[in-house]
């Protein structure tokens, strides 16, 4: 069983949880055998080198172990000593897995690089923040470091970055830390700061920030745009700047799969560079929060690409999509965020350069006939789009009337139920749904799918009727799941076979 990366990184909180307070971790090999038959183990080894702050250290030193190559994690270990972004806790876990690979260690030697870590350093921090804004790894890297201070001394380490550099290397780092967690001194501080930067970069981000900020927040970024305005930057040149920094690369595979039953999407989207080289970005957004998770590799082989974007998908069907719509599509899931993760924000500079392309539909609505309505419930994605016995509280409650109640007058309570299943934001966000389906399928060329399911989006009844259905394979689905055979046949008999 292949997994995708986010189920790799699933699995290994998975693995994490279950190991809980375990020292021998080499005595549960059960545990490890999903990732043991991951032919990429690059992917699970990137995902492990996360958990290095995780308090289950041994776990984390043996899975690296199991699947590193010892010299290849030699190698890594020492990057994270020579990164003057690496905490203090990051280097100890290098050091001391260092120790236990490399017969040529000691403790003595060990304390000796913590106690002089400039020594260490292949480059200074001017360095790195230039680094940052043509390397998302490395702006992630800081963000990753930043998070594992304590909060006062995260306001600590901003306010002295921003006593030595400015303009856009400094905004660059400010940026995500005020959008990713705008609500805590780090990010408060961050917005301050960005004020002070007189960067086009923090012009941008604090102008589009105001979509989905806060009302409490609002004031402060008009103040701190105010500050950038009065400093000269009165015009947004973002696009030109990235234009100019992303020249030696061009946009290469977009996907993006149906929206399942929750509304979610897998997207990636890449580059190739002049050397063919890739930088690969994974998404994942929903029609409720956005963009909901994030990650990327900035230098891998078109081969790892191709095999990595074949395992995220694993079967479904995923469509090949312009740049520019893609830039509209995350633009528009970036509006209804409330928190974006910082990974996203690192990332989403590789597409700086691409301008959004909008797609509306201009289909004449249609009356659907029976067989063309029967056709739209048979679509493959459809598949997915039911609702699970813990969707919510609306839906728990009536799984527990269809127990009270013969399979025979499951028709009558979904009637009566329907309106509080799907309440109205709930039935404006599956109608909304049905209208991006139909816009994926415009992209497919599926044009009779598109028009089918664009006037269906346009008849309220017929809305309504199609909500039927996804309850009734909801009820289905949940009785075959808890495998009650007697219930599953009744509703078989009466809905499938009939």
């Amino acid at each position: 069983m292949q997994l995708n990366p986010f189920e790799i990184k699933a699995e290994i909180s998975h693995i994490y949880d279950e190991l809980k307070g375990i020292k021998d971790v080499q005595n549960y090999d059960v545990h490890y055998r999903i990732l043991d038959i991951q032919e990429d183990k690059n992917i699970v080894v990137k995902l492990l080198f996360k958990e290095i702050s995780n308090e289950n250290q041994n776990l984390t030193k043996f899975l690296l172990q199991r699947y590193c190559p010892e010299d290849e994690l030699i190698e890594k270990l020492w990057n994270i000593i020579k990164n003057n972004l690496s905490s203090n806790q990051a280097k100890i876990f290098a050091l001391d897995l260092l120790r236990d690979i490399d017969t040529n260690w000691t403790y003595d030697e060990c304390n000796k690089y913590l106690d002089n870590p400039d020594e260490f350093v292949e480059s200074d921090t001017k360095r790195i923040l230039d680094n940052a804004i043509v390397n998302p790894e490395v702006q992630i890297d800081f963000l990753d470091f930043l998070n594992s201070l304590a909060e006062n001394d995260q306001v600590i380490l901003l306010n002295s970055f921003a006593k030595d550099y400015s303009k856009d290397e400094l905004a660059n780092m400010l940026i995500p830390v005020f959008l990713s967690m705008p609500d805590t001194e780090a990010g408060k501080t961050a917005l301050e700061l960005l004020g002070d930067t007189k960067s086009q970069l923090a012009y941008h981000a604090l102008n589009d920030s105001l979509q989905i900020a806060d009302d409490s927040l609002k004031s402060s970024i008009n103040r701190n745009l105010s500050k950038l305005k009065l400093a000269g930057i009165r015009e947004d040149n973002t696009y030109n700047f990235y234009k100019e920094l992303l020249k030696f690369s061009k946009p290469y595979k977009f996907c993006i799969t149906y929206p399942d039953g929750h509304g979610n999407q897998a997207i990636i989207v890449s580059r190739i560079t002049d050397n063919g080289k890739i930088q690969f970005i994974a998404i994942v957004i929903d029609d409720y929060k956005g963009i909901k998770d994030c990650f990327g590799f900035n230098d891998i082989s078109q081969f790892e690409c191709n095999a990595i974007i074949e395992r995220f998908y694993k079967g479904q069907r995923a469509i090949e999509i312009e740049p520019q719509i893609m830039r509209w599509i995350l633009l528009n899931a970036e509006k209804i965020s409330k928190k974006i993760p910082y990974e996203y924000v690192c990332w989403k500079n590789l597409l700086m350069d691409i301008e959004p392309k909008e797609i509306s539909l201009d289909y004449k609505v249609k009356h659907l006939s029976e067989n063309e309505f029967e056709d739209i419930l048979k679509y493959d994605f459809t598949d997915f789009w039911f609702l699970d016995s813990e969707y919510s509280d609306e839906f728990e409650d009536f799984l527990e009337l269809t127990k009270q109640t013969p399979s025979e007058d499951f028709d009558k309570i979904i009637d009566e139920n329907i309106n509080k299943i799907f309440f109205n934001s709930e039935e404006k966000v599956w109608t909304e749904r049905i209208l991006n389906c139909a816009i994926l399928k415009h992209l497919s060329d599926d044009e009779e799918s598109a028009q089918n399911l664009y006037s269906l989006y346009n008849d309220k009844k017929l809305i309504k009727e199609f909500f039927k259905n996804i309850v009734r394979k909801s009820i289905y689905e949940y009785y075959f799941s808890i495998k009650d055979e007697k219930r599953v046949k009744s509703i078989e008999d009466m809905w499938v076979n009939a």
